[in-house]
């Protein structure tokens, strides 16, 4: 089975870095390209998280109830 390739345009710039960061490692240029791909979407579920949480911290019945769950745990874990 081969694997699917195409040709992406990029600055030469871009391109050197790309090798570079993948010589560093040592990864191909799709490892590179996946790897900061990933570490973007994570970040992006961080920012969406972080924001929730503070909604949530804003909301006094939302953090209220985060507060009795905790108490809760709290409770299972002495018991």
């Amino acid at each position: 089975m081969s694997a699917e390739t195409t040709t992406v345009k990029v600055r030469t710039g871009t391109r050197d870095l790309l090798r570079s960061i993948g010589a560093a490692r040592p990864q191909s240029a799709d490892q590179v390209i996946l790897s900061a791909l990933a570490a973007m979407q994570r970040d992006e579920r961080r920012q969406l998280a972080a924001a929730e949480a503070r909604a949530i911290a804003a909301d006094p019945s939302d953090l209220a109830e985060i507060r009795a769950i905790r108490a809760d745990l709290a409770a299972l874990h002495e018991g």
